[in-house]
């Protein structure tokens, strides 16, 4: 170890960027200080709380988090001989920066002190670690299922609830009630989808306003599950999964749940829900559950026709709304859905080249591209589209908006030299007026 060396050291608290300092040396280094900042650690702020996932406020530990600025200073003296810690002193300080103003602050500082008392004569004996079953210091996750799963307790405490309906010990209910929320939050998906199928049958109403408040995501899955078995679709359940599919961070098993929805009813809500879960879901990495969502995508869009492909559905749509909106949720899911799949890409640009399906469908194949990466097979596609003097105005207007998305010098050149031969002077104004605010912005150009 070197005075003034700085390195990452894993700690209970993850990985944190630590300087040392040797304040006393003999034959080795007997004292030494070191200094870490605690807000900079990876993992640092590793836990989350289960909240409801209709909070109008989520996720909210990690932002408030950040209002914490926390420091950590020790100091070690070791034996001459370096086999052990003789004293060690370290320093916490946390300060709350939203009631700290310059020299005047709101903190709290902790401080620990060990001494080292005695020894036992131990085996000196040197053990080999097996690395592939190292683990970081750093406090994990913890396990909050509970080890033995049964639904006799949730069971329990619900039907003690209804029963209060018809007594005058109504003081008792909100503990109740949080008595049912907390055991449902320890149930694995195996047990509580079994356990819900019972709940639903003592209270509907206590089962929903339980399920809303648990919010893990064994209990989004229940509430997919109640929506399924429950006769009829109304509005209500439509904006329920919308609002469901806002939630941030989904899982692999929300996924499943929202395409599992999307394959029961093809409504906007539960589309968009869908699309809005995948986007947040992904994150460049491609997984069974995105390549699910690409597959039935590429099915319900086929090619674009606006004939019914599938009569047996127990919601059958429009034809020509439905292809509307299976390309807007490609839209929103963009580069998930270019990465996992070529042949829906493919897909989406024969949808953009048909002139015998509706203007609004046209366009909304070409904004699908909105949010991906634009390929030679998607500017070449593009460039034609708007280069095709007898498409309408507006289907060309959409795909020049797309391609100048990431404009080069040999596209631009490519569209102003075309200009002077524009037939149409409404979209020659547009892209010429587009083209001159582009030139005069103070962003970077291409």
């Amino acid at each position: 170890m070197e005075d003034g060396q700085n390195s990452l050291v894993s700690t209970v608290h993850g990985r944190c960027l630590t300087a040392y300092t040797v304040n006393s040396r003999q034959d080795i280094a007997t004292g030494v200080s070191l200094s870490r900042d605690l807000s900079q650690c990876d993992q640092f702020y590793g836990r989350t709380l289960t909240s409801s996932p209709l909070a109008l406020l989520q996720q909210l530990h990690s932002p408030i988090s950040r209002l914490i600025i926390s420091t950590q200073s020790c100091s070690y003296q070791f034996d001459n001989r370096g086999t052990h810690i003789t004293t060690a002193t370290c320093t916490e300080k946390h300060r709350y920066l939203p009631y700290s103003y310059g020299e005047s602050e709101i903190s709290s500082v902790v401080t620990q002190h060990l001494n080292f008392q005695s020894v036992k004569r131990i085996s000196s004996r040197t053990f080999d670690a097996d690395p592939q079953k190292a683990k970081p210091l750093h406090f994990e996750e913890p396990e909050d299922k509970t080890p033995v799963q049964t639904k006799d307790a949730v069971l329990s405490i619900l039907q003690e609830l209804v029963a209060l309906a018809s007594t005058a010990q109504g003081q008792k209910r909100t503990s109740l009630f949080h008595q049912l929320v907390s055991s449902m939050r320890v149930l694995r998906n195996e047990t509580l989808s079994q356990t819900v199928v019972e709940m639903v049958q003592m209270s509907n109403w206590l089962t929903f306003q339980a399920l809303f408040q648990c919010g893990t995501a064994e209990c989004t899955s229940a509430i997919m599950q109640v929506i399924w078995t429950s006769e009829g679709v109304s509005l209500e359940v439509d904006a329920l999964v919308y609002t469901l599919g806002l939630q941030p961070n989904p899982d692999a098993a929300h996924v499943r749940d929202m395409l599992s929805m999307a394959q029961y009813k093809q409504s906007k809500a539960i589309m968009y829900a869908l699309a809005n879960t995948v986007k947040r879901f992904y994150k460049g990495e491609v997984t069974p559950e995105i390549t699910e969502v690409s597959k039935f995508m590429e099915k319900m869009l086929s090619d674009c026709s606006e004939e019914t492909q599938d009569t047996d559905r127990d919601f059958p749509p429009d034809p020509k709304e439905e292809a509307f909106l299976i390309l807007r949720a490609i839209g929103v899911m963009g580069r998930a859905m270019q990465d996992v799949s070529p042949s829906l890409i493919s897909s989406v640009l024969r949808c953009m080249r048909k002139t015998d399906i509706s203007l609004s469908n046209q366009k909304a194949a070409i904004q699908a591209f909105r949010l991906m990466e634009i390929t030679d097979e998607i500017r070449s596609s593009l460039l034609e589209v708007y280069q095709d003097t007898q498409s309408p105005a507006e289907k060309r207007l959409a795909a020049y908006l797309v391609l100048m998305k990431n404009p080069d010098h040999t596209l631009i050149r490519e569209i102003t030299n075309r200009l002077t031969d524009e037939k149409d002077e409404q979209l020659k104004s547009f892209v010429v007026s587009h083209l001159y605010n582009i030139h005069n912005s103070d962003d970077e150009k291409p």
